[in-house]
């Protein structure tokens, strides 16, 4: 047993040298496969163009224009229909405006004065009251003289009033107006001439208490027209000499009369007149 017990034991180093050597002794662990993958680069997205087919473009061939390569047709006379006459109108008429006259003729259509559209404008007071009565505006129409300063005189009747303007306004001659109490009026010229005339009115006798016959121009229109002495009858009072302005119009005439205001005498030589107190 001592022997074989040697045995034993060397049997047993020499195992274990082996091992040693051979790496027996502790189990080595089993290295573990590595495997290598290509990770994919993650590239950002690409936008999907869809291409659309482009129209094409019409192309225009370009004549090159000569006389041979585009001959002209030959002009043939046609002849123009005719129609008969007739009297009914085949259009209708465009309405246009009518430009304002000027002169003597300034007045819109409608008969209203227009301010501006004369050629000679009214004066002073005799503007304001024009300014103010488009109905007398379009009476007496446009100026056709300036206003003129006059001498005047004035006298009253049972029947009306006479009054004396030495002219009428740009016009040469005196003249003098009947001025009715009816409103109409009547315009005579003055033709009285002292040497010729004289003084008294012809028939100016017989004048009732406190009446009497009015004298030189005024006398000699009162005595020779009947209608005139039948409508004033006899003056109430004397003559009354003052200063006057006169302005001339297309249909009458416009005088202011010192004392009393201006007189409208309204209609060319006879009409209808009316006093207004505004002073030229």
């Amino acid at each position: 047993r001592g022997a074989g017990g040697v045995r034993i034991f060397l049997a047993l180093v020499a195992f274990a040298l082996v091992a040693a050597g051979c790496g027996m002794i502790a189990p080595q662990p089993t290295p573990e496969p590595i495997f290598v993958t290509a990770t994919p680069e993650i590239l950002p997205p690409t936008a999907t163009v869809i291409e659309t087919p482009a129209t094409p473009t019409p192309v225009i061939a370009a004549l090159a224009l000569s006389a041979t390569a585009l001959p002209l047709p030959t002009a043939t006379d046609t002849p123009r229909p005719t129609r008969a006459a007739t009297l009914t109108p085949s259009f209708t008429p465009s309405l246009t405006e009518t430009p304002i006259p000027t002169g003597l003729a300034g007045l819109a259509a409608g008969g209203v004065y227009v301010p501006g559209a004369c050629s000679v404008a009214a004066a002073g007071g005799f503007a304001t009251i024009l300014g103010r009565d488009p109905a007398l505006q379009a009476s007496l129409g446009c100026a056709v003289g300036p206003a003129v300063p006059i001498n005047a005189a004035y006298q009253d009747f049972e029947g009306g009033r006479m009054i004396w303007a030495s002219s009428l306004g740009d016009a040469p001659g005196g003249v003098i107006y009947a001025a009715y109490n009816t409103g109409s009026y009547q315009r005579f010229s003055d033709t009285w001439v002292e040497s010729v005339d004289g003084v008294a009115a012809p028939g100016g006798e017989g004048a009732p208490e406190g009446r009497t016959a009015p004298i030189r121009g005024f006398g000699k229109v009162w005595g020779q027209n009947p209608p005139v002495r039948s409508a004033l009858g006899w003056a109430v009072g004397g003559e009354n000499g003052t200063g006057a302005q006169i302005q001339r119009f297309e249909r009458g005439e416009m005088v202011y009369v010192g004392g009393l205001g201006t007189f409208l005498f309204v209609g060319p030589g006879s009409g209808s007149w009316r006093l207004d107190g505004t002073a030229f």
